[in-house]
């Protein structure tokens, strides 16, 4: 059993889940009562099962590095089979698409949708460089659109909100996949990431280029009327922190990576603020 809760990974499973909870808080104006608490229940359920199944199946590909580099993982130290983890995968992949049918066709659909862009990443675009940082960000961004629909029958004015939190999530998950990619660059066995491809520098140039797009699109949700002034407050701290990341980024991509981590959680934070 520990080894299946290992292949989940719980704790990015309960990450994932908060952008949903995020967006029914957003669309309740914080009011918890007005939160559909099945609806949401079903939506993060579905969020934790499909993000621990493409947790699972990562482990299953990447099975014969990690005999090398991660011994401990549940595949290489032999608790799991890797028979075992592809079934596993399998089940949550089909839960999910399930009760995603439950809450509503476009929640099975966007469902759908992701479980082919998962499918094309870690068979395909994995190793491909940008690409495969810009299908992890539509992965990332796309839990705002998913909890979106979730409470779209409930609170339908929620989707221009969740458009910009969509936009703002894609563009910072892109500079930091990016940075990422750069801080890893030598230990990326089998892989053909942007870095290892035209070389940390240039790739620093596309990930700054990733965050700037983001801090400038930043206030529009504040302009557009879809967030109020505590957003644009709250927003300029976030921000800051992308800049400071950027500024660090040819230096310490590493630092820079945890940097905008942590201006995502502001970023975060400012959409909760926002429809005080």
């Amino acid at each position: 059993m520990s080894g299946l809760i290992q292949l989940l990974r719980p704790k990015n499973c309960l990450m994932a889940v908060l952008s949903v909870l995020i967006v029914a808080l957003v669309a309740a104006g914080l009011d918890v009562a007005s939160v559909p608490v099945f609806d949401i229940l079903a939506a993060s359920l579905v969020v934790f099962l499909f993000t621990g199944a493409g947790n699972s199946l990562n482990d299953y590909l990447d099975r014969d590095i990690d005999r090398l580099n991660h011994p401990e993982r549940p595949i290489p130290s032999g608790r799991i089979s890797p028979k075992a983890t592809c079934w596993f995968s399998g089940i949550l992949f089909a839960t999910s698409v399930i009760i995603g049918l439950w809450l509503s066709l476009s929640c099975m659909l966007l469902i759908l949708l992701n479980l082919g862009l998962m499918l094309a990443y870690e068979f395909k675009t994995k190793s491909e460089g940008l690409p495969g940082n810009m299908m992890i960000s539509w992965l990332t961004a796309s839990l705002f659109l998913f909890g979106g629909l979730a409470v779209l029958e409930e609170f339908p004015e929620i989707m221009v909100p969740v458009f910009f939190m969509f936009l703002l999530s894609f563009f910072a998950t892109l500079g930091r996949e990016i940075s990422k990619d750069i801080e890893d660059v030598e230990g990326d066995l089998g892989r053909r990431t942007l870095p290892m491809r035209i070389g940390n520098e240039k790739a620093g140039y596309y990930a700054n280029v990733a965050f700037f797009i983001g801090i400038g699109l930043s206030p529009l949700p504040y302009f557009f009327g879809a967030f109020g002034f505590m957003y644009l407050v709250t927003v300029l701290l976030a921000d800051a922190i992308f800049i400071y990341a950027a500024s660090v980024l040819p230096r310490n991509p590493g630092k820079a990576s945890d940097s905008a981590k942590l201006a995502m959680f502001a970023a975060l934070l400012a959409f909760l603020l926002g429809v005080i």
